[in-house]
């Protein structure tokens, strides 16, 4: 949590440190992004920064917190449908949905994984058993193995998609976007259309 003085500086300019902050985490990588250049990149001084976060890692996690705030609202709820058809397009619909809010917030991607997996892997988890859970009632899923093995194998399989995805981007080309469904069909057991 950021120390209350954070949270009494204007909007834009919170909005401000924690852009060039996601961004350098996003870069340099959130194990050795330095606190040090962030908050010059920011343009506050040290002695601003520990007015602000009670270090590296309170900025790291108000960095990630809000990364994860914005992607649980892409993400939104899942709505529970009755048939494959309806669950690929509500899938399908989420993907669009995260390819828009990435395009205008790139350093997102790269910290999809630290966010939900360091803050919030409690929200990115209910979300991914909710959609399972569906899956199953539909009979879209059919391998039969533990619930609880099947969400942890399918938050893997997503997690192993946005990190493919970020590189290939990265490298300027852009992800087949079939291959995230084709994978998620192996691992559930699912037919091919």
């Amino acid at each position: 949590m950021p120390l209350p003085r954070f949270t009494r500086l204007p909007a834009d300019e919170q909005r401000r440190i924690l852009d060039v902050a996601q961004r350098m985490f996003a870069e340099d990588g959130v194990e050795t992004a330095s606190y040090n250049q962030i908050i010059a990149a920011a343009g506050i001084s040290k002695s601003s920064a520990y007015n602000y976060f009670d270090g590296r890692e309170d900025l790291l996690y108000t960095a990630l917190d809000d990364v994860a705030a914005r992607l649980s609202e892409v993400l939104g709820a899942w709505q529970r449908v009755a048939d494959d058809a309806e669950f690929w397009s509500q899938l399908k619909i989420v993907e669009r949905r995260l390819r828009a809010h990435i395009e205008t917030h790139p350093a997102d991607l790269a910290l999809i994984d630290p966010a939900f997996l360091l803050r919030e892997q409690g929200a990115f988890r209910s979300w991914i058993a909710d959609f399972v859970d569906n899956g199953i009632a539909i009979g879209l899923i059919t391998l039969e193995a533990d619930r609880s093995l099947l969400v942890a194998a399918t938050a893997a399989v997503l997690r192993a998609v946005d990190g493919w995805g970020a590189a290939e981007m990265k490298a300027g080309r852009v992800p087949d976007p079939e291959q995230p469904w084709l994978l998620l069909r192996n691992l559930w057991g699912t037919p091919r259309p």
